[in-house]
């Protein structure tokens, strides 16, 4: 029981630590925000703004995967760290549509090469945003003073998730609260892996923090487990694969080879067991019948 209770928290760690929290991530932010000052300082103001949540937001993410244990005499504050996150995961996500992707729009087409790695982060981004709404709201948003709101639909329409799940996000329908965002996030994911398969080389860090973070998705929250296995075992292969257009950077080494073993990490990875802890059990009951606040 305590090997398979340390196995689960091991997977949910590597994802909520892959998020816009990510070290990698974050260094490319701080470059971008950087470099393109000198001729966009929308994007710029835009990308520092990002860095900065992610800064904060990383915190709020670490305090959130200890408080994962679901220690009941902390339901209170855990609740209250997850609205918090939730917030903020919003806003990153406001940032993005209003003040980054439109002006990324503006540099479409091989001409504008240079910028393809801020073109992956910023559907990296995307995805990691709503992936932080299926971690933290799908079971709590009821209690959520100002549900977030996810990216339009293709015609044009919001969506939010509900709690009852009878309306899921952009029109998507589902079973339960719990499924609401899983649609849009894995679209998400979808088109954040094909951009860095398209525009970006194998044991590129930006593209292996796609699909690490995807594979983690998949096993953590679609319960996918074979395919997330995939995912991380494909990105392991093409890592190796093209070794020789790495460049010539430690750092930038050193992100390769930590992303590349924690891919090794979910491409061998097992099923959890199927059954939840009595205490986990008491736990959704409580929340299923309102006792938890």
């Amino acid at each position: 029981m305590a090997a398979r209770k340390e196995r689960s928290q091991q997977i949910w760690g590597v994802g909520i630590l892959r998020m816009v929290g990510s070290e990698v991530d974050q260094k490319y932010m701080g470059t971008f925000a950087r470099t393109t000052a000198g001729f966009n300082a929308t994007l710029s103001a835009g990308l520092y703004k990002l860095l900065g949540l992610s800064t904060l937001l990383s915190r709020k993410l670490l305090r959130a995967r200890k408080q994962r244990k679901l220690d009941t005499s902390r339901d209170t504050k855990s609740l209250d760290l997850y609205r918090h996150i939730i917030w903020m995961a919003r806003q990153g996500l406001t940032i993005l549509q209003n003040e980054i992707q439109p002006e990324m729009a503006n540099y479409a087409g091989p001409k504008y090469a240079s910028l393809n790695e801020l073109r992956v982060l910023v559907a990296k981004l995307n995805a990691s945003f709503l992936h932080i709404f299926v971690l933290f709201d799908h079971a709590y948003q009821a209690r959520t003073a100002t549900p977030p709101q996810v990216p339009k639909a293709a015609n044009g329409v919001n969506g939010t998730a509900h709690l009852n799940g009878l309306l899921g996000v952009n029109g998507v329908s589902a079973i339960n609260s719990s499924y609401a965002y899983i649609t849009p996030t894995l679209d998400a994911f979808s088109r954040a892996e094909g951009c860095a398969r398209e525009l970006l080389p194998g044991s590129h860090p930006l593209r292996l923090s796609v699909k690490l973070e995807y594979s983690a998705f998949l096993y953590d929250c679609t319960k996918d487990y074979e395919n997330a296995r995939n995912v991380a075992q494909r990105a392991v292969d093409e890592a190796v694969a093209s070794m020789d257009v790495m460049p010539d950077d430690d750092e930038a080494f050193e992100d390769y080879m930590e992303l590349v073993g924690s891919l090794g990490v979910i491409a061998k990875r097992g099923e959890p067991s199927p059954r939840p802890s009595p205490r986990m059990n008491d736990y959704i009951d409580d929340l299923a019948n309102g006792h938890v606040i």
